[in-house]
């Protein structure tokens, strides 16, 4: 009778068992870790105190009484001096999102939300850098974000292929035309996503579509749920978004047709929660003993 036996490995463990290899590298691992440190809280006999107090107030009373939630307040801070200014920037600290915009004539907006969802303070620079209006504003993102936005032109451009070495952008070239019209439509309606992440798409093709989309005047900033840069292309309704990690190493990245990227709006929910807070501070400005 023959009998087959099937060999055994050996299992080789411990140090000298396995192949050296010169070249083998890991992912660095993080140095920092962010965590959350709440602002300290002036005094209501600090300097400025009442000024930034009765503005809160204007605040949370003009968001109560407002008729449209989504409607985005506006508050300016002219009247506040120095001392005021310092306080108001302490109180309202920074939040998730930032953004900054070009203007058509050479000025700047730049753009910060408070560590209240929702409150964001607005600074207007002209062509030499002056300030030319400084204000804060209530809502699901500041008023010229979307003014800035709608202006942008409608109407996609299919550049020529002469120079590139293209694989699939032709057919997404008309995907992002086709979604772009309908935006325009409908004032951004809906948000149509090409994930590029997950295409076969080569240098060439994403070099092409960048010819197509061109660039805008608006760029945002979160920092919500890891890295996010939202930027506005040439053409209405339609942003790169792309999310990375705190290498800057691109983990995912597409391109969204619709009003505005939900990852830099601020939720009615949390705007609603960030009015109760700001309503306890202005209790605490004026006695504090909350």
């Amino acid at each position: 009778m023959t009998q087959n036996f099937i060999p055994i490995q050996p299992i080789l463990t411990g140090p000298g068992s396995q192949p050296d290899d010169e070249d083998w590298s890991y992912l660095p691992l993080p140095t920092e870790v962010e965590t959350y440190r709440a602002p300290p809280r002036p005094g209501p006999d600090e300097q400025g105190a009442d000024a930034v107090r009765q503005l809160l107030c204007r605040i949370v009373d003009g968001y109560e009484a407002a008729a449209d939630p989504a409607h985005t307040l506006s508050f300016a801070l002219d009247e506040l001096d120095a001392s005021a200014h310092r306080l108001l920037a302490q109180v309202l600290a920074e939040g998730e999102v930032s953004a900054r915009i070009v203007l058509p004539d050479g000025g700047t907006v730049e753009i910060q939300e408070a560590r209240y969802p929702g409150v964001w303070r607005v600074v207007t620079l002209d062509a030499h850098g002056q300030r030319q209006s400084d204000r804060i504003e209530v809502g699901a993102i500041p008023a010229v974000v979307l003014e800035q936005a709608a202006a942008a032109p409608a109407g996609a451009r299919i550049p020529s292929a002469d120079g590139y070495d293209l694989m699939n952008a032709p057919a997404l070239a008309n995907e992002i035309a086709a979604a772009h019209a309908r935006a325009v439509e409908t004032d951004g309606a809906g948000t149509h996503t090409i994930n590029f992440s997950l295409l076969p798409v080569s240098p060439g093709d994403l070099a092409w579509l960048e010819a197509m989309l061109g660039e805008g005047r608006i760029g945002l900033f979160s920092t919500g749920y890891g890295k996010c840069m939202v930027m506005a292309t040439a053409l209405r309704h339609v942003w790169r978004v792309r999310y990375s990690d705190g290498a800057g190493k691109v983990l995912l990245d597409t391109l969204e047709v619709t009003r505005i990227p939900n990852v830099v709006l601020a939720a009615p929910e949390d705007l609603s929660d960030s009015m109760t807070h700001l309503r306890e501070l202005t209790a605490w400005l004026e006695r504090g003993d909350v």
